[in-house]
């Protein structure tokens, strides 16, 4: 049984010290409004963990990219860096163009500890964010919501982000690739529903997360952004990476 969209009470509490270098890889925009919510995201990441070096680099299109970012935290003397990939899904670029620049990096910078943690998505912070974004945007029980994603040519990321519509009883639908969400919407609003919400589900603004507005939906969400859930996560992946790689190389575990 799939839950609604409706939001749910979240607490969370977030401490802990500054520790080794943390840098956010982002996918990387051509738009200028993409940039700017990275920005204020990573600028949230240091607020929350006052000492924590913190930066973003970019797969594409802005810089700096990642080779140069990891230049520059090897230069200020930085002998552990945990690269978060801000990225909703496990698909092409996590799974295989992030990994093979880091492999890069660790050649290049011998003796100092490279470690990727896991994607943003899925969590419950996520879906709970977006629940929030619906009713921001005036969205009530009654609406129907496609979940509107980037898509990709990756099968298993498309089928992991219709599962993330499936927990928040919502239909999936694409910017890029089918089902594409103008024509589930169309869709949708065929079964005579009163009100059809797009909920984005993309950190920031861009060409195709502008498609969702192009629909014939009622309400399209603002994107993910810079809240205070991704923060969490954020840090939880951070966290999460260097408790494992520390683990990996204790002398126990070496024995």
């Amino acid at each position: 049984m799939t839950r609604g969209w409706m939001p749910e009470q979240r607490a969370v509490g977030r401490t802990g010290p500054a520790g080794p270098a943390l840098l956010a890889v982002a996918h990387g925009s051509p738009d200028p409004r993409a940039e700017s919510v990275l920005e204020v995201l990573i600028a949230r990441v240091r607020a929350e963990r006052p000492g924590l070096t913190a930066m973003v680099a970019h797969l594409g299109h802005t810089a700096p990219d990642v080779p140069s970012a990891l230049r520059t935290l090897v230069t200020q003397g930085f002998s552990e860096i945990v690269v978060v990939p801000l990225l909703l899904t496990s698909a092409y670029h996590a799974r295989i163009d992030l990994p093979a620049i880091l492999d890069a990096a660790r050649f290049e910078h011998a003796g100092v500890s490279i470690v990727q943690a896991g994607v943003l998505g899925p969590h419950p912070l996520l879906f709970s964010l977006v629940r929030r974004r619906l009713v921001e945007a005036g969205a009530d029980a009654s609406t129907s919501v496609v979940l509107g994603a980037i898509g990709t040519s990756d099968a298993g990321a498309n089928a992991e982000l219709a599962d993330v519509a499936a927990t928040i009883g919502a239909s999936i639908g694409f910017a890029a690739g089918a089902p594409h969400v103008d024509e589930v919407v169309d869709e949708v609003r065929a079964r005579g529903v009163a009100q059809v919400a797009v909920a984005s589900y993309v950190l920031a603004p861009g060409v195709l997360p502008d498609r969702f507005a192009a629909t014939s939906a009622d309400i399209v969400t603002r994107p993910l952004g810079a809240e205070s859930e991704i923060v969490d996560i954020v840090l939880e992946r951070y966290e999460a990476a260097l408790k494992e790689d520390r683990h990996r190389v204790s002398p126990e575990t070496a024995r």
